[in-house]
């Protein structure tokens, strides 16, 4: 039995705590995380979910989880990256991107998303083979292609807070660069 804590619709005040299920299944809100990670050649990790998953079996997503009782998003976000894919990260190696309010049918949240580098290969990865079941890199223009089509084997590329993380994403990428570039210049 998985329990999370529930919150008022602004995200400030925790109401009580609940069953996972009961949860979704009364749209309370509730805190998730979901974290990008971006790989050297700024290609994004993408997994595709178990086939065993309740919710979106075989699609495509990212590292991602709900919040636990009494448990800080960041701690959250490093714990999902361990048990998802086998990787050990610093809470300094994660950034908050946003906060989104996400309110769908049967999954009310607040999702905490993190952008975190990595030099990792797929082959440093461990899947959790009841969450993942196949791991690949691909281009940020790939996602972007994928949330123009609103690509059903993905569905975060259907949400409008996906397109608002690629964006900031690449301006993240693009700063990179140009802070490399200038430091060349020096």
């Amino acid at each position: 039995m998985e329990l999370l804590e529930y919150y008022d619709e602004k995200n400030e005040k925790k109401l009580g705590i609940a069953e996972r299920s009961n949860i979704h299944k009364n749209n309370l809100w509730h805190r998730e995380v979901g974290i990008w990670i971006l790989n050297e050649q700024n290609e994004l990790l993408i997994q595709r979910r178990s086939p065993n998953k309740k919710s979106n079996p075989n699609k495509l997503s990212i590292t991602a989880g709900h919040v636990d009782v009494n448990e800080r998003e960041i701690t959250a976000a490093l714990r999902e990256i361990k048990e998802e894919i086998g990787l050990d990260f610093n809470e300094d190696d994660l950034e908050l991107i946003d906060i989104f309010k996400n309110e769908q049918e049967g999954n009310y949240c607040f999702s905490y998303t993190y952008l975190v580098k990595t030099n990792a290969k797929i082959e440093d990865m461990i899947m959790q083979e009841d969450e993942v079941s196949e791991l690949k890199y691909i281009t940020i223009e790939e996602v972007e292609e994928r949330i123009k089509k609103e690509d059903d084997e993905m569905p975060l590329a259907k949400k409008a807070s996906t397109k608002i993380t690629i964006d900031k994403i690449k301006n993240i990428v693009n700063m990179q660069f140009f802070e490399l570039e200038k430091e060349k210049n020096i």
